[in-house]
């Protein structure tokens, strides 16, 4: 068992290279009799002369030469260790890591990566994605500093922050019919072909649900996990689909045209942070503007 006395070892070192104690106390602010104690305990520990004293005058022995010399490389050891935890911290500090479901990996954060990096070109980002329990658990496990997640979800070990508020959409072609109408609800989709996505996501049974109400039954004839190829193939003429609105913005540059869609459903997309909230200044940027292109 290690059972170094790191004061003693202090108070063996200053004495070395001060040659008295007296000194040596100065050095440690502390008084020479302090000092004295330190050494003797620490010779009475390991049964070591370490000093010979002599007319009021010290003389390191071998042995205490010795023991310096391996204090020495333990010193020299333990200064390499501080001054790589504190590159490792320098780094970390440079360094953002993100996590996201895989859609607004795609049409939501370039644009506040592209802002975050203008105003921050020195700090590395990482961006990984999947679905949003893998978000959580990146975030909850520290390997990222910020997610962005549909929830909500059974979840600990984070903080969940709210982000402003959207709303689904209907997206159909260029002139389509129902571009005519200034909202797009279950009766005014009853024979129109939909593209949505996957069964399994929260938006889909949410909007199921609104079919339900309304005693409508959606002609899908379309679903797939990501939102650019029913994009697409909206601006290609297949049929109609509804999905959150940054979404449906970010392919804004297609032949679609948006509307409301009624009622109102509520898209469920979180910030999910570390548990103690603390956030290095990189991160905390990001998450400003992130709130900011939200709005």
């Amino acid at each position: 068992m290690l059972r170094f006395n790191l004061r003693q070892i202090e108070a063996f070192r200053a004495v070395i290279e001060t040659g008295n104690m007296t000194q040596a106390g100065e050095v440690l602010s502390v008084t020479q009799p302090a000092i004295s104690r330190l050494i003797r305990d620490l010779e009475d520990e390991y049964g070591l002369q370490l000093f010979a004293r002599h007319a009021g005058r010290i003389n390191p022995t071998k042995d205490a030469i010795a023991l310096h010399a391996e204090v020495e490389r333990c010193y020299g050891e333990l200064e390499q260790m501080v001054k790589f935890a504190t590159e490792l911290g320098e780094h970390r500090k440079k360094r953002l890591r993100l996590a996201s479901t895989v859609g607004h990996s795609y049409f939501f954060l370039p644009e506040v990566i592209k802002t975050f990096h203008a105003r921050w070109p020195d700090v590395l980002i990482s961006l990984v994605s999947g679905p949003s329990p893998e978000v959580v658990e990146h975030v909850e496990k520290g390997r990222c500093d910020i997610g962005l997640a549909l929830l909500p979800l059974s979840v600990h070990g984070v903080a969940i922050k709210a982000m402003p508020e959207t709303n689904l959409v209907c997206v159909m072609p260029k002139n389509h019919a129902l571009s005519q109408l200034t909202s797009v609800g279950p009766e005014d989709l009853k024979e129109t072909p939909l593209l949505l996505i996957s069964e399994s996501s929260l938006m889909r049974k949410r909007l199921l649900k609104a079919f339900n109400e309304a005693n409508i039954t959606p002609n899908v004839i379309l679903d797939s996990t990501y939102t650019g190829p029913i994009c697409s193939l909206v601006a290609n003429g297949m049929g109609v689909s509804i999905m959150d609105i940054l979404t449906a913005d970010a392919y804004s540059n297609l032949e679609i045209e948006i509307r409301p869609f009624s009622p109102n459903i509520p898209c469920e997309l979180k910030l999910v942070l570390p548990e103690s909230e603390v956030l290095s200044p990189p991160a905390q940027a990001f998450v400003e503007i992130l709130m900011e292109r939200a709005r």
